[in-house]
């Protein structure tokens, strides 16, 4: 068990900055105290003084015009600390032994990671791996630098450095630094748009999770429901996610979210389409998903049509589009857009203004199948009962 002084460290990037700054300069969240935001991100960026940050990713926008005088002192205090830590490095490597040298490199690493340096972060941590003893170490180093990458959204500098871990995890590694990559890997899948994969990877590091320096288990759960319920067919929706304790303890703290997994699931469509909308402006405003807004929209609908579809071989539009509680007009032009992309099989008939399907009968086509593969089957009896009667 990790001491609870590990468990109290803050681990640097902090990425609840990150997704403040992208709700300042989202325009279209609603519902946030946007001063709030502003002092929220000025009081961190004093209290860690991020020059780098502030200088690059903060201003113009979305705190303003840098401050002098805040800059000055900011300046002023990093390098300060810098000094200080570059007289521990070279006393370490004058007086002390190899350990004393890479702990001396890592506060450095850690300095720069700190202050929101990007560069610097990851030219110090790339000096560090090579005196990093073990795996163990080693990967530490690794997630870092992904933790860096996500917060600047930089998605080739996670990919590299996934690939590095996945590399020293062929060496060895224990079960947690597994498992928090797998959380890595699927929020860089989730930023990529591959979300099978990402859902996928989410539901099998559920019950062990331990990622909450990248994401709070409530968020956590909100991505797995999400990706899920776009990606994954129903039988494995059903078993882990609808069902599944752990989704079960937290999705309640996300609201809406509950009532739009039961609903979906379980065909109350109207209800679903209810609860879509606050979910939709929780997708908005999340840095990762938000770019893939317009996607998620479009399969979830394509999702809950296709699922009230297959219970029918025909159906009037009017029914579906009371089923969904939209009007007949827009259900007509959601469908025939589906329908001309290949993405939905069926057709509309205007004049009988109703929806046919148009999908092969899978089961009448493995019952015929099964008929005639037991017919050959009494054939072969009856000869080679024939046989041995001669």
């Amino acid at each position: 068990m990790a001491a609870a002084d590990d468990k109290s460290k803050v681990e640097y990037p902090t990425m609840d900055l990150a997704q403040k700054r992208a709700d300042l300069l989202n325009e279209d969240v609603i519902g946030v105290d946007r001063q709030k935001l502003r002092e929220e991100l000025l009081e961190a960026v004093k209290a860690n003084a991020m020059l780098p940050y502030y200088e690059k990713h903060l201003c113009p926008a979305p705190l303003g015009l840098v401050d002098e005088a805040l800059k000055a002192e900011l300046k002023k205090r990093n390098e300060e600390e810098l000094a200080k830590i570059e007289e521990k490095i070279t006393d370490a490597k004058e007086n002390l032994g190899d350990m004393e040298v890479r702990d001396g490199l890592l506060a450095k690493a850690d300095f720069f990671n700190r202050i929101g340096d990007k560069e610097k972060a990851i030219e110090a941590y790339d000096g560090c791996f090579d005196k990093s003893v073990g795996v163990g170490g080693k990967l530490d180093n690794i997630l870092t630098l992904i933790r860096i990458a996500f917060f600047f959204d930089d998605k080739a500098l996670a990919k590299k450095q996934i690939d590095r871990a996945k590399v020293e995890l062929s060496k060895g590694g224990d079960w947690e630094r597994r498992n928090k990559l797998k959380v890595y890997e699927g929020i860089y899948f989730m930023m990529t748009k591959e979300w099978k994969q990402a859902a996928e990877l989410f539901i099998n590091v559920m019950p062990t999770f331990t990622a909450s320096e990248i994401v709070d288990f409530k968020d956590f759960v909100f991505y797995t429901v999400i990706l899920s319920l776009t990606s994954l067919d129903r039988a494995a929706i059903r078993e882990n996610v609808v069902r599944a304790p752990e989704v079960l303890s937290a999705v309640k703290e996300t609201p809406n979210l509950q009532e739009f997994m039961e609903s979906y699931y379980y065909c109350r469509y109207r209800e679903c389409m209810e609860s879509f909308v606050p979910i939709i402006d929780l997708v908005r405003k999340d840095k990762y998903l938000r770019p893939h807004l317009k996607y998620f929209m479009r399969t979830m609908r394509l999702n809950a049509y296709r699922q009230f579809l297959a219970s029918y071989r025909t159906v009037t539009l009017d029914a579906m589009a009371s089923a969904f509680g939209v009007s007949t007009g827009f259900l007509d032009a959601e469908l025939s857009s589906f329908i001309a992309s290949g993405k939905l099989t069926c057709k509309i008939d205007k004049v009988g203004n109703i929806i046919e399907s148009t999908e092969a009968d899978t089961r009448n086509q493995v019952y015929v199948e099964i008929i005639k593969q037991g017919d050959l089957l009494l054939n072969r009896m009856q000869k080679l009962s024939g046989a041995i009667d001669m």
